[in-house]
């Protein structure tokens, strides 16, 4: 798909109408930090950059679950419906609404990625299990790369548990062979004087094992100078080529030898440690070491304190160098980044010190002046460029851009079939006030009278599957426990005989005591 925006675009609004009106499958990378579901709200740091940054990290059912957005899971997602219902009836209201609102994001965000895409949601324990489940009805279990754990604080005082220290971050990707690029981490100082023990003319250097686990009839199995690896369960195990030293002379035929030949060439440039008891190492120079592949527990990235130069205010600001590092790992040079929570700039700016094209939005007023600000201040310019040029370049768009593609809310494999002619006639809300008008505030399952209209929940009466409509000739109103008893195939007759064969057995145990 070609994209209908342009790079250094700020959406200033609500970022759902936004999410949906950019063309399927034109955004490289998502990284992004939403509200966590925390129940308290959160302000700015006074006299800061971000003075007057506030928002609610609360949710209620009737207030913040969009009819419009349940009815559509209902009819068109069931796998993301059954996460939030479920979510409601094992956990609370609060945490299912919050759901709600990020479900229909994450849809929309699953549907804007390319096959080669990923997402990286910031998070933390609060809701993050289940968020966790509502991403692999989204984007299928398989999909789920990491889980990230980042050491946000470094202490946290609790006084009948242990402290809560630690953010999570989702990274999923979205088909089968997403960008990546190998990202390092720089080797610990305690690590290396730990592990780098032994010194010759080339510097310091570690014993790195040369076989791995299991046994091999093949070449790997072979002994070499003595050494059998299968008389202790194990094989030879060479380092890949690109651990070799720089100064490490590959003969032609590299590629072709054996094990054997391999080993006895990495002996000859004095490669290969020998122990007293006569085991073969390799030997790891610490000069030629430039890091550590990046592990997913982050460490070696401190959280932001309020003297750190790049600290703002923003309330729940997080470090440059942790979004750099998604960005590296999971996008190319040129590439597309979104972060739909982009609140204080943190990814836009992450993205345009990496050389990655970048969208990004919120609802927050003082947005475009944040993102405008920090570019113009933290953004490394070369070739005479200045930052307030750059900043000139921003796009502050405040209207939903204008699909060139199909026009689908959904990628396909989220969507149930529906013929054209089984479009809604009405809107979840006008069907509701005239079954209310016919009915009455009661449901149509057990006879309860609603004390209100949050009771009310509308449902199918026959499924579409099984030969219903979808206008409200074939809907009902229930009351909760009414709809997920009925969410067992039964139809609205069979549903109100069940009701009363539990009427009759309440009965007879009321009798029998």
């Amino acid at each position: 798909m070609r994209p209908n925006f342009e790079n250094r675009t700020l959406f200033h609004g609500d970022n759902l109408d936004f999410l949906r009106s950019i063309n399927t499958g034109t955004i490289d990378l998502i990284a992004t930090d939403p509200p966590f579901n925390k129940g308290r709200d959160f302000h700015a740091t006074p006299d800061s950059l971000a003075d007057g940054a506030s928002f609610q990290d609360r949710w209620r059912w009737d207030d913040d679950a969009h009819p419009e957005w349940i009815d559509q899971m209902q009819d068109d997602w069931p796998g993301v419906w059954a996460v939030v219902d479920w979510t409601r009836m094992t956990h609370s209201d609060a945490l299912a609404a919050f759901l709600c609102f990020m479900a229909v994001r994450l849809v929309a965000m699953h549907r804007v990625l390319k096959d080669t895409g990923s997402i990286y949601l910031h998070c933390d324990p609060t809701a993050s299990h289940y968020l966790k489940t509502l991403m692999d009805a989204i984007f299928g279990k398989d999909a789920f790369r990491n889980e990230i754990v980042w050491k946000r604080t470094s202490s946290h005082n609790r006084a009948k548990r242990y402290g809560p220290v630690h953010d999570i971050i989702l990274y999923y990707a979205k088909g089968t062979a997403p960008t990546w690029n190998r990202v390092l981490e720089s080797l610990d100082a305690r690590y290396v004087q730990k592990q780098y023990r032994h010194k010759d003319g080339r510097g310091l250097y570690r014993h790195s094992d040369l076989t791995g686990p299991g046994p091999r009839d093949g070449d790997t199995g072979q002994p070499w100078r003595g050494v059998a690896p299968g008389e202790k369960g194990r094989h030879w195990e060479l380092p890949p080529d690109r651990a070799l030293p720089d100064w490490f002379v590959f003969p032609k035929q590299w590629s072709g030898m054996s094990v054997a030949a391999r080993l006895d060439t990495m002996e000859r440039q004095e490669l290969i440690h020998w122990s007293r008891n006569g085991v073969p190492a390799f030997k790891r120079y610490l000069t030629e070491q430039s890091g550590q592949a990046a592990q997913d527990v982050v460490l070696d990235i401190d959280p932001l304190v309020p003297s750190s130069r790049e600290r703002r205010g923003y309330p729940t600001q997080k470090p440059l160098a942790l979004y750099r590092r998604f960005i590296c790992a999971s996008s190319a040079p040129g590439g597309v980044v979104l972060d739909p929570f982009c609140g204080c700039a943190t990814t836009p700016v992450a993205a345009e010190l990496e050389g990655r094209q970048w969208l990004g939005m919120d609802l927050w007023n003082e947005a475009p002046r944040m993102v405008i600000d920090r570019l113009a201040k933290e953004v490394a310019v070369g070739e005479g460029r200045q930052g307030d040029l750059l900043a000139r370049k921003i796009r502050v768009r405040t209207e939903p851009l204008v699909r060139t593609d199909d026009g689908e809310t959904a990628a396909p494999r989220l969507k149930t079939l529906r013929h054209a002619a089984d479009k809604p006639t009405m809107s979840r809300v006008a069907m509701i006030a005239q079954l209310i008008e016919e009915h009455g505030m009661t449901c149509q399952g057990c006879g309860f009278e609603f004390p209100h209209r949050g009771f009310i929940e509308l449902d199918h009466n026959l499924p579409r599957s099984d030969g219903g409509s979808n206008d409200i000739a074939n809907r009902v109103l229930l009351c909760g426990p009414c709809n997920r008893l009925k969410s067992n195939n039964l139809t609205l007759s069979g549903l109100r005989k069940e009701n009363k064969r539990r009427g009759l057995m309440a009965d007879q145990l009321a009798s029998a005591r």
